[in-house]
């Protein structure tokens, strides 16, 4: 009896369990960053509290999967994306045609600066995320080329596009 104890002990040492308590972790270690992304990217609390739980949900529903096991913050980031995309394609706020117009009409550099929150949203939700990760969280691009696919090439030149593009909105000569 003891031999299969012994046995069963071996088997579950090769192979760790997932904590119990990860999602507990996951929220004390990365749940600022996590509200604070999707609530940047949706322009919302209420939207932002509904990702968060979303994200949440599908980080339990995957974590048998043990991608998280060494590179923790890479896959939580991975899945906060895929949600976000997802959920600002669906419920992401838009700018209306009439704000369109009066945001596009605005000639004072510093009225725009102040409406900076309204150019950013205009970017693709995918640009937000880059400029978010890179600019606001100071993660470094190995990172975020892992979270977001992309080749650390084509995340440089993303970041820069997009910089570029918001440059031209802001800085638009009369």
């Amino acid at each position: 009896m003891s031999k299969k104890k012994s046995v069963v002990q071996d088997d579950a040492s090769a192979v760790p369990p997932v904590p119990e308590d990860l999602i507990q972790r996951i929220v004390q270690l990365y749940g600022d960053t996590l509200f604070d992304l999707c609530e940047s990217v949706l322009w919302s609390t209420a939207n932002a509290q509904v990702a968060f739980r979303a994200i949440l949900r599908r980080i339990r529903k995957l974590r048998n999967e043990g991608g998280y096991r060494e590179y923790e913050r890479a896959w939580v980031l991975k899945i906060a994306c895929d949600v976000l995309v997802d959920y600002a394609a669906e419920h992401g706020r838009r700018l209306s045609p009439p704000e369109q117009v009066m945001l596009d009409a605005t000639l004072e550099p510093t009225t725009r600066l102040k409406q900076f929150d309204s150019y950013f949203h205009r970017l693709p939700t995918s640009e937000q995320l880059v400029l978010l990760m890179r600019d606001k969280y100071g993660l470094p691009y190995a990172e975020i080329s892992a979270v977001l696919g992309l080749p650390e090439g084509s995340l440089k030149l993303t970041r820069q596009q997009a910089l570029r593009t918001l440059e031209e909105w802001l800085w638009v000569q009369t």
